[in-house]
């Protein structure tokens, strides 16, 4: 049996793929002109000193407003106009639903807590892999260059700018990058590949890669990954932003613990983890992602029949779905 997804307008995956592109280079520009109009205002500053000034904590509330403006233009609301353009229900293609089973939660815990190993691991990895004096010499450079700026910046010394610091940093991108990447980027090229693989890679390079760091580049991709089979299993962005939240939520709040402290900010926690727990790590997050796919296909199942009984398409059965 052929089946058909009702929801599309029949758009191309290529023309959607460009639809795509297009809307977020006009949400880069308008984020940026959005952007310094923000800054203009709330600093007076002049624009040329913007790059050194952003690094200054007297000025962190204009760049908290100018990463949540730059964001939402450049991410998620290019997939929002797209998903209104290509798609005729565009919450139900971006995942937008409440339908969630409380053990696809318990499991999602269960692989945050083990994705910090295998991060370790990871970066441990990073460290062994043979390059260039040179261009270690570099990205080292830059890797101390933003960490000291951004410790001099996200100075989180109290509840409230910890509060704060959750939304903006933790929440906010959790939902805006997730809905960008996973919901649109991943959404269109695992339809146009009729699979997940190949969309879930390509998704987590261009993911990782926009966080302009070597050395997390591995960590930032199986972080993706995971991301990506979450959406994907479960067809809800929900599960997807909430998984995102608690990394980037644990990072914040690791930062405002040391300051706390007075010690030496450690936000990145994964950095304590040998190889072998990596290892170990790996095995029982595939594990838990078989029992997260089971749950997850019980789960869509009662969704369709539900709320969409009229809708033959099934996102997960690629061999007989219409190209």
């Amino acid at each position: 049996m052929i089946t058909i997804d009702r929801n599309s307008k029949n758009f191309s995956y290529l023309n959607q793929l460009g639809i795509l592109i297009g809307l977020v280079g006009v949400g880069f520009i308008v984020g940026s002109i959005v952007s310094i109009i923000a800054w203009l205002m709330m600093t007076g500053r002049p624009i040329l000193s913007m790059a050194d000034d952003m690094f200054k904590p007297q000025y962190y509330n204009a760049v908290m407003v100018i990463q949540v403006v730059s964001t939402l233009f450049l991410f998620f609301l290019p997939v929002y106009f797209f998903a209104l353009i290509c798609y005729r229900k565009p919450a139900k293609f971006i995942g937008f639903n409440t339908n969630i089973n409380y053990k696809q939660v318990f499991i999602l815990l269960g692989i945050f807590i083990l994705t910090f190993p295998l991060s370790g691991a990871l970066a441990e990895i990073t460290k062994i892999i043979p390059i260039p004096k040179s261009w270690a010499d570099y990205f080292k450079l830059k890797e101390n260059a933003r960490d000291a700026a951004e410790a001099a910046l996200i100075n989180i010394n109290s509840f409230s700018k910890y509060i704060i610091s959750l939304i903006i940093i933790g929440l906010l991108p959790g939902l805006i990058e997730e809905v960008g990447f996973r919901a649109g980027v991943q959404n269109i090229l695992t339809r146009w590949f009729k699979g997940p693989w190949i969309a879930i890679i390509i998704t987590s390079i261009v993911f990782s890669l926009v966080h302009l760091s070597y050395y997390g580049f591995l960590v930032r991709f199986a972080l993706g990954v995971i991301l990506g089979f979450i959406f994907y299993y479960s067809d809800n962005i929900w599960l997807s932003i909430l998984f995102h939240f608690l990394f980037n939520g644990l990072q914040v709040t690791a930062l405002y613990i040391f300051t706390l402290s007075g010690t030496k900010n450690q936000k990145d926690i994964e950095e304590n983890f040998p190889l072998w727990a990596g290892v170990v790590a790996l095995v029982l997050i595939i594990y838990l992602f078989i029992q997260f796919k089971k749950i997850s296909s019980l789960q869509r199942a009662k969704i369709k029949e539900d709320d969409f009984p009229e809708d033959d398409f099934d996102f997960h059965k690629w061999p007989t779905a219409q190209s």
